[in-house]
C-alpha cells in the first residue's frame, strides 16, 4: 500500500539538476526528498559509477563562469575548465553547503511513477526498494545521457565494438595501444576520444557525417565562451557575432578547411559547439585521419559512404543518447516522436505537479541554467498552495505558442534538446520574476503579518536562494 498522502515533492536523481531542484524546492518551503540510484551525488560526474558517462580525461567544455550554479561559485583558484574530479567535488560541496544530503535516499531508484487510482491529486512513486509513496509533485532530473544511441549501420563488425558511454580510457574497457581504431561521431565526445586515441593507437580514423565548426577553449587568453558572452551582453547582432567569432577562431586554431576538412554545411552556432584544442593539430600531424560517414560493416572491415573500405580492430561509437524515461508513461510527458514536448523543455503544458529539470542541451554551461529552471518549478509548487493566481498566470504563459529562438539549429537527433543559452535563460528569469511578484501579492492578500508571510513561504527570490559565499 502507498504511504499516506503527502505534501512532499519527489526529485528523481541527485546529479546537478536534481540537487538544484531539491535545493530550490526546499528553499521556498516545499518539503521534498530525492531518490538516487547510485551511492552518492553527482550523477554523470560520478566517475566509475554505472550512470557516469565521463571518461578519465573528461573536463568541462564550458568555462566555470558560465557553468556554475547561481549562488555557489566554482573556486576561483581552479582552472577555467575544471576536470571531472573537480566537478564532482564541487557538486558534493554544493550538496553539503545547502544541507541536501540528509534529504536524499541513496541506493534507491524510481521504478514507476503513475497517477493514483483513487482520483486524488499527486503521484505514486514506486522505488527499487519496493516502497510506494504518494507525492504532491514530481521533478524528473535523471538526465538524458544514459541510454546509448547506436548508429543504424547494416552489417556486423567482428572486432571490439563499443559506445562512448562505455569508453573510460585508452586501456579500459579495451587496450587501444597498437590497434587500428575508428571513432564514429563529430560531437564533443567523439572529437575528445579521437584525439586521445590518436596518442596510443597504431592508426586512428575519425568518421563524421558532416563538417563541423570547431571552437578552441581559449581565445586570446580568455575562455572562448566568456568572450562570446560579452558580445551577447552588448546585444551584438547574430551576423556580427558570427563574423567576430570566425575571425578569432581562425587566428587561434584555423578554420576546418584550412586543415583539409570539409566545409560545414551550416553556419557557426547552428550546431551544438564542438570545443577542442587538439583536433586540428592531430590531423595536421598525420596521426588522426578524417573520414566520411560509415555505410556498412563487413567483418573486420568498415565500408565508408565514398566506397572506400579499411580494416579496424576497434570501433567506438560516439553517436549520442536516446531520450528515455522508462519509469513514467510517455503520455505524462507529452512525448511526440520520442521527445517530450514540454514548455521550455521543462514544464508540462497543463499539469502543475510535474517538471523535468535538465532536459536541455544549451550552447554553454548548463548548471546555472538548471538552477533557474528549478527556481521556476519551486515557485510553481509554492503558488499552488498560497497564490493560485500566480499558478494561473504561468499556466497562461505555457499555452502561448513558443517564440522561435534566435538560431535555427540543424535538424538532427543531436539537436532535439538544443537551446540558445542566453535568450533561454533570460526568458526563465522573466518567468521567475513574474511568479515571485504574484506570489508576494497573493501572500499579502492572504496573510497580514511578516511572520505569517514567512510561514506561508512568501519570501523573495534573494531570500529563497540562500548564500553561496565560501
Amino acid at each position: 500500500m502507498p504511504a499516506d498522502p503527502s505534501d512532499r515533492w519527489c526529485v528523481i536523481g541527485a546529479g546537478p539538476s536534481g540537487l538544484t531542484a531539491l535545493k530550490n524546492l526546499r528553499g521556498v518551503g516545499i518539503a521534498a526528498e530525492c531518490l538516487e540510484r547510485e551511492d552518492g551525488p553527482g550523477g554523470n560526474w560520478r566517475f566509475g559509477s554505472p550512470s557516469a558517462r565521463v571518461f578519465a580525461s573528461t573536463r568541462l567544455i564550458s568555462s566555470k563562469r558560465l557553468t556554475q550554479f547561481v549562488d555557489y561559485p566554482l573556486p576561483r583558484e581552479w582552472p577555467a575548465y575544471p576536470d571531472h574530479r573537480q566537478c564532482l567535488a564541487y557538486l558534493e560541496g554544493y550538496a553539503r553547503h545547502f544541507g541536501l544530503l540528509e534529504h536524499v535516499r541513496f541506493g534507491v531508484g524510481a521504478e514507476r511513477i503513475e497517477r493514483p487510482g483513487d482520483g486524488l491529486p499527486g503521484w505514486l512513486v514506486t522505488t527499487s526498494a519496493g516502497t510506494t509513496t504518494r507525492y504532491a509533485g514530481v521533478v524528473i532530473a535523471s538526465g538524458h545521457n544514459r541510454e546509448p544511441r547506436w548508429p543504424a549501420v547494416p552489417g556486423t563488425f567482428t572486432g571490439a565494438f563499443l559506445h562512448a558511454a562505455g569508453y573510460k580510457s585508452p586501456t579500459h574497457p579495451v587496450a587501444i595501444a597498437g590497434k587500428r581504431v575508428l571513432v564514429i561521431g563529430g560531437g564533443n565526445s567523439g572529437c575528445d576520444i579521437a584525439v586521445e586515441v590518436s596518442h596510443h593507437a597504431a592508426r586512428t580514423v575519425h568518421s563524421t557525417r558532416r563538417g563541423y565548426h570547431v571552437v578552441p577553449r581559449f581565445i586570446l587568453g580568455r575562455p572562448a565562451d566568456v568572450r562570446g558572452e560579452r558580445l551577447l551582453a552588448m546585444r551584438a547582432p547574430l551576423w556580427l557575432r558570427r563574423l567576430v567569432s570566425l575571425r578569432m577562431i581562425d587566428r587561434t586554431i584555423g578554420l576546418p578547411w584550412r586543415h583539409g576538412l570539409r566545409r560545414p554545411d551550416h553556419r557557426l552556432f547552428e550546431t551544438h559547439p564542438v570545443v577542442n584544442d587538439e583536433l586540428f593539430s592531430r590531423i595536421d600531424a598525420g596521426v588522426l585521419a578524417p573520414a566520411g560517414d560509415v555505410a556498412a560493416f563487413a567483418g573486420d572491415e568498415v565500408v565508408f559512404a565514398d566506397g572506400s573500405r579499411a580494416a579496424f580492430d576497434v570501433v567506438i561509437c560516439a553517436t549520442g543518447y536516446r531520450i528515455e524515461h522508462p519509469f513514467i508513461a510517455p503520455e505524462h510527458l507529452a512525448v511526440v516522436d520520442g521527445v517530450p514536448r514540454l514548455f521550455m523543455n521543462l514544464l508540462h503544458p497543463t499539469h502543475d505537479d510535474l517538471a523535468v529539470v535538465g532536459l536541455i542541451q544549451p550552447d554553454s554551461g548548463q548548471w546555472g541554467i538548471t538552477d533557474v529552471q528549478a527556481q521556476l518549478v519551486a515557485r510553481l509548487a509554492r503558488a499552488a498552495r498560497v497564490a493560485p493566481q500566480a499558478a494561473a498566470w504561468l499556466y497562461r504563459q505555457r499555452q502561448r505558442a513558443a517564440e522561435p529562438g534566435p538560431i535555427r539549429y540543424v535538424d538532427s537527433p543531436r539537436h532535439h534538446l538544443e537551446v540558445e543559452h542566453f535568450s533561454y535563460r533570460k526568458t526563465l528569469e522573466r518567468l521567475v520574476r513574474g511568479m515571485e511578484r504574484r506570489i508576494v501579492r497573493g501572500c499579502d492578500g492572504a496573510t497580514v503579518t511578516a511572520a505569517g508571510r514567512r510561514a506561508a513561504g512568501c519570501r523573495t527570490v534573494a531570500r529563497a536562494h540562500g548564500s553561496g559565499r565560501r
